[in-house]
């Protein structure tokens, strides 16, 4: 009696799917007007779920790369090449490729749609730094500048070559994972094997071995080229449920199928913690950032000078950035850490609009400096909507000694 197989490729796919389309949708989705994900390279400012992360704060960016890196180590360490075969980009392209070439309709003209679906891949990369509505808008007139426009047809060239004639050959002998992952294979690992207690089972009509994208046979053991997409446990399954059986390719925990308890090891749990420590840094962090930015540093422009009333004049240039979504009103004083005989010339209240940066200059107005030490002064930053302070020190030195300045 037949028996009905359930086979994985169906999920497989679904997910590749999955993940193209929301790789592809990404770019033209945001919150609040800020994009979804993007790294505006001008402004160096990193657009996150509608947040807006700037230069100097990209060290959160870092911290969740990191996290991403460990974590990836962890998927190695306990699923081995699953992330080969189920969400590769390169699987998912040369699926696609291997799809074109046994459609009888789409046969003669593969090599057109491979070259549109690079085109379309290298645009979305590019998606990711500048926004695609300036980018199509920007194309049309002719302005769409050399990098954009230069990288999204250097990765599209790259892809259509992968896309027709590389394909598997890259999982098989270059991929770097591979050879990362057989380092991290450990006792538990998840893998897709064909038991040894199983092959007496086989009726050796090779069907395996004719779906395997990488050309390997799964009933020789473990090696190193298998990326794990399950294929060719979904040949024997077919195969084996027209004889009432079971298939004998099967996923397990460790080549001895020791069970998902062998995962449970101290390599494991030490870099579990590790993911999860970075993840609440970085969420910690995040959330506790400043409401705002404030950098001042002596104007490189103009010199420091003395009034008529025989007092001087310094004068300081910087920003403030309000890194909040809501507008926001700052106040800047000066302290002089001894009798108070300073007072700022030029603007001191500020009103900037979320995530606005503005530009300031003001000279500070103190008595002569005539000794040979620098005075140290204090700038601060008072934000009025939640009390909080941010403060920069800095030096007025004499009037003919130029830019001795310590911001």
């Amino acid at each position: 009696m037949a028996l009905h197989p359930h086979l994985l490729g169906p999920w497989r796919r679904a997910l590749q799917l999955t993940i193209v389309a929301v790789v592809a949708i990404t770019p033209f989705l945001g919150i609040n007007g800020r994009a979804l994900l993007r790294l505006d390279l001008l402004s160096l400012t990193l657009e996150l779920v509608g947040q807006r992360f700037r230069i100097e704060e990209l060290y959160l960016a870092w911290l969740f790369v990191l996290c991403l890196i460990f974590l990836f180590i962890l998927m190695a360490l306990t699923l081995g090449r699953v992330w080969c075969g189920w969400a590769c980009p390169q699987t998912a392209l040369a699926d696609l490729a291997d799809t074109l070439i046994k459609d009888k309709t789409l046969r003669r003209g593969r090599h057109l749609i491979a070259l549109l679906v690079s085109l379309w891949a290298g645009a979305t990369f590019v998606w990711y730094f500048v926004s695609p509505f300036d980018f199509f808008s920007r194309l049309v007139a002719g302005q769409l500048g050399a990098w954009p426009l230069g990288t999204t047809i250097i990765i599209a060239a790259l892809l259509f070559v992968d896309f027709t004639f590389i394909r598997r050959l890259f999982c098989r002998d270059f991929c770097p994972y591979g050879r990362f992952q057989a380092v991290l294979i450990d006792r538990g690992t998840l893998t897709l094997q064909a038991p040894a207690s199983e092959l007496t089972r086989c009726i050796d009509c090779q069907s395996c071995l004719r779906v395997c994208p990488t050309g390997i046979d799964i009933r020789s053991g473990y090696q190193i080229e298998c990326i794990n997409c399950a294929r060719c446990l979904d040949a024997c399954r077919k195969i084996m449920a027209k004889q009432g059986q079971e298939g004998i390719i099967r996923y397990t925990f460790g080549q001895d199928g020791a069970g998902w308890h062998a995962l449970l090891t101290v390599k494991t749990a030490s870099l579990a913690l590790l993911v999860g420590l970075l993840a609440a840094a970085t969420l910690f962090l995040a959330n506790h950032r400043a409401s705002a930015t404030f950098k001042l540093g002596r104007a490189s422009q103009v010199s420091s000078r003395l009034t008529e009333d025989g007092r001087q004049l310094t004068f300081f240039s910087g920003s403030i950035t309000n890194r909040r979504q809501t507008p926001q009103h700052f106040t800047i004083t000066v302290n002089d850490h001894g009798d108070g005989r300073l007072a700022l010339k030029g603007p001191s209240q500020f009103d900037l609009t979320g995530n606005e940066k503005q530009a300031i200059t003001l000279a500070v107005d103190s008595p002569m400096i005539s000794g040979p030490k620098p005075v140290p002064i204090t700038f601060s930053l008072l934000s009025h909507a939640d009390g909080s302070r941010i403060e920069v020190a800095a030096f007025l030195s004499p009037a003919d000694q130029g830019h001795n300045l310590r911001p």
